[in-house]
């Protein structure tokens, strides 16, 4: 063989080496002409390059850090401003339902205190009248007035001490219901008030003007200023006019 042979299987061989091989059955040309070509990032990338880019990355995630280390500070202070907020409100609601339930408590009292302040002065207008009576009685006919004994008789003496003992019982719970700021509102013979007063009997009368209360027939208070409790009383109107 000599150099011409030589030379001439040489180049066949590199023209078969050069020669494009075929794409895949089912592969775009273009793709893989793209992939085959360098990409400019590549080109351009060096050591520098990449230095820059992490020290730009470590210094925004030092800022990530400090930025998440701010809003963990942040949360925990409005959490715990928030707890001292829900320990202030449930502070003074339990002060509230205290305050509810100390006025309902003395509300209750108070009930109890014009309810027997109302069964004594019934109790004592009862012994009132049948003390009257008695002394009524005493002095019926001319045999008692002559014979009758100066000295009182025990029935009297009785119903006096009782008088005496409703009384007192009497004034002593004015002075509570006074101690409790409960007042008794003034109606007889006053005009008729809506907001304090409730008419439940309606009665014609020439002498007063309209609307003047007659009678009272259950006393009314009012407390701390607010009516606790209306009076029920007997109003009077103009009489009708006869055709």
């Amino acid at each position: 063989m000599n150099r011409d042979d030589i030379l001439r299987r040489f180049e066949a061989l590199l023209d078969l080496a050069l020669t494009p091989e075929a794409s895949p059955p089912g592969v775009d040309p273009g793709i893989l002409a793209s992939l085959g070509e360098p990409q400019e990032e590549d080109r351009l990338c060096d050591s520098y390059a990449l230095w820059s880019a992490m020290t730009a990355l470590t210094q925004e995630i030092k800022l990530q850090g400090r930025a998440f280390q701010e809003l963990n500070l942040t949360l925990s202070t409005q959490q715990e401003k928030m707890a001292a907020e829900l320990r202030a409100v449930y502070a003074e609601r339990e002060k509230t339902l205290q305050r509810e339930a100390e006025r309902r408590a003395r509300r209750e009292a108070l009930s109890a205190l014009i309810d027997l302040r109302d069964r004594l002065g019934r109790g004592l207008e009862s012994v009132r009248a049948s003390q009257q009576e008695a002394a009524r009685a005493g002095k019926a006919g001319w045999f008692q007035r002559v014979f009758q004994n100066p000295a009182k008789h025990p029935a009297e003496e009785a119903l006096g001490a009782l008088v005496r003992g409703y009384e007192l019982g009497v004034e002593r719970l004015d002075q509570a219901l006074n101690e409790c700021n409960a007042v008794e509102i003034r109606c007889q013979g006053e005009a008729f008030d809506p907001r304090r007063m409730n008419a439940i009997e309606i009665e014609e009368s020439g002498e007063v003007p309209a609307d003047t209360v007659l009678q009272v027939y259950r006393s009314g208070y009012e407390w701390n200023g607010e009516v606790f409790r209306p009076a029920q009383v007997k109003v009077s109107r103009e009489p009708s006019k006869k055709t």
